[in-house]
């Protein structure tokens, strides 16, 4: 057999177990894309009043009728934890979920603080957050380059899951709560190079999240 032929047959073998792979991934419903909602963590604790989001079936939103959110115009942003569920698979050293813990949080000040100041005292202006990501999947750098080479596509996107809650920071009353889980793809979350980094896509999805809560604030406050 020439080596034209037997590169063919090894692209073949590739391109096989590839397949195989996003077959599996299919059936296990691991790190693919879900239309289902995203299952609670126990992070909120109540999540009574929560359902799916039409345009987003994987997300769980519930708030309070008649809020006044104009009237908050500052926010108190808690650190952001990694909260675990008893039966959740183990996805970082510590050190590392800190980090990305540390990065979510920093993200959020960084777009929020010039439109919505943020402080570390309650007041009557001020919405405190509380977030916690409550699941990670890891992007397998070496196995999408594999990919790419056999079927011109990463297979293994990672992504993450989150919860957050909205309160008044003055009486702790609950405004709103959600629940939601992204997961990475070569057009989002980091786009087609951030399936070559380990965490990247979790971070895109991060900052999806940010993004999505700086248009809602900016949709109440007539800023769109």
């Amino acid at each position: 057999m020439n080596s034209l032929a037997r590169n063919a047959d090894r692209r073949l073998v590739m391109t096989a177990v590839l397949m195989l792979a996003l077959g599996l991934c299919s059936l296990l419903d691991a790190g693919c894309a879900s239309n289902k909602p995203t299952k609670p963590s126990g992070f909120l604790k109540d999540y009574s009043g929560m359902n799916p989001v039409p345009e987003d079936p994987s997300m769980l939103y519930g708030e309070r009728p008649n809020v006044n959110w104009k009237k908050y115009t500052r926010l108190m942003i808690d650190p952001v934890v990694v909260y675990r569920a008893p039966k959740a698979k183990a996805a970082a050293k510590p050190e590392e979920l800190q980090k990305l813990a540390d990065y979510f949080r920093n993200e959020a000040i960084t777009a929020l603080k010039d439109a919505y100041p943020v402080v570390d005292k309650p007041a009557p202006d001020v919405m405190r957050i509380r977030a916690a990501i409550t699941d990670l999947d890891s992007a397998n750098p070496w196995l999408n380059l594999a990919a790419t080479v056999a079927i011109m596509t990463p297979v293994e996107m990672g992504g993450a899951a989150m919860e957050a809650e909205f309160m008044d920071s003055m009486t702790g009353e609950r405004l709103a709560a959600v629940v939601d889980r992204k997961g990475g793809s070569p057009l989002s979350l980091g786009g087609f190079m951030g399936s070559y980094g380990q965490w990247d896509h979790a971070k895109g999805a991060f900052k999806e999240w940010i993004k999505m809560l700086k248009e809602s604030l900016d949709e109440v406050h007539g800023r769109k």
